[in-house]
């Protein structure tokens, strides 16, 4: 199941939507120029589609912020009734995000998780795994995650020889992140890594081929709740800073 904090998540904002909630309806049946047959329908409306958006979200990124512009000219175009559209708004906005969290919850956690996908099998999770590991090219293939109960495995970058590989046995700690050394690159020289949109500059003790990534990954497959074996594995800060994210 999902943890415990993703449970408490929920409480906050369901409490806020409803402390949001019970404030407008109070200021649309006592406010002094209040009138319930004109503040009803926009109260309703903007609930109504402020919890579907922030439920299921919208295809484009760039129609959240159409989407919250529109919600707020409306608003100030209807004088009164704006403030009960605003209302259900915020409180909708909450409702929807408690209820997403709430559907999450409710999701078993499959026994691997390779790039989001749930895998059952410790086989089909190995195929999966090498195939992304395979498809890396730094621009849009630019990173393979493998997770395992609170154990992550990442790597980042581009086959066959600009990989950065990290190593957890316990993600939620920050200080526990383990990178991979590349015990053939004796000077200490920056490398060029591609992940996304962005360019990391990696001392080059730290990129390795795409050979002691595959032996690393099935090490972690074999055992990924214990702690990255062996010296070929830097567990000093820089190890959690030279993480790359696009």
């Amino acid at each position: 199941m999902a943890g415990k904090n993703t449970r408490n998540e929920i409480w906050p904002y369901s409490t806020f939507g409803v402390v949001v909630l019970v404030g407008t309806v109070a200021l649309m049946l006592f406010g002094v120029n209040s009138s319930v047959s004109a503040d009803i329908g926009p109260l309703l409306a903007g609930l109504a589609l402020s919890t579907y958006v922030f439920r299921f979200g919208l295809p484009w990124r760039w129609l959240n912020f159409l989407f919250l512009a529109s919600f707020l000219i409306v608003g100030m175009l209807l004088g009164q009734p704006g403030l009960m559209w605003m209302g259900g708004y915020l409180a909708g906005a909450q409702f929807g995000v408690a209820w997403r969290l709430t559907a999450k919850k409710s999701k078993v956690k499959a026994t691997w998780t390779v790039n989001g996908r749930g895998i059952d099998t410790l086989t089909e999770a190995r195929k999966v795994a090498r195939q992304e590991l395979d498809i890396l090219d730094g621009e849009r293939h630019h990173r393979l995650v493998v997770e395992h109960g609170p154990a992550r495995f990442e790597v980042a970058g581009s086959m066959p020889s600009s990989l950065v590989c990290h190593r957890n046995h316990d993600a939620n700690n920050d200080f526990s992140w383990a990178v991979l050394k590349n015990p053939g690159q004796t000077e200490d020289r920056s490398v060029e890594v591609p992940i996304g949109r962005i360019e990391g500059f990696i001392p080059s003790r730290y990129v390795n081929d795409v050979g002691a990534v595959d032996k690393a990954l099935k090490e972690f497959l074999k055992n990924p709740t214990a702690a990255p074996p062996g010296p070929e594995w830097d567990t000093a800060e820089i190890a959690f800073d030279l993480r790359l994210s696009a």
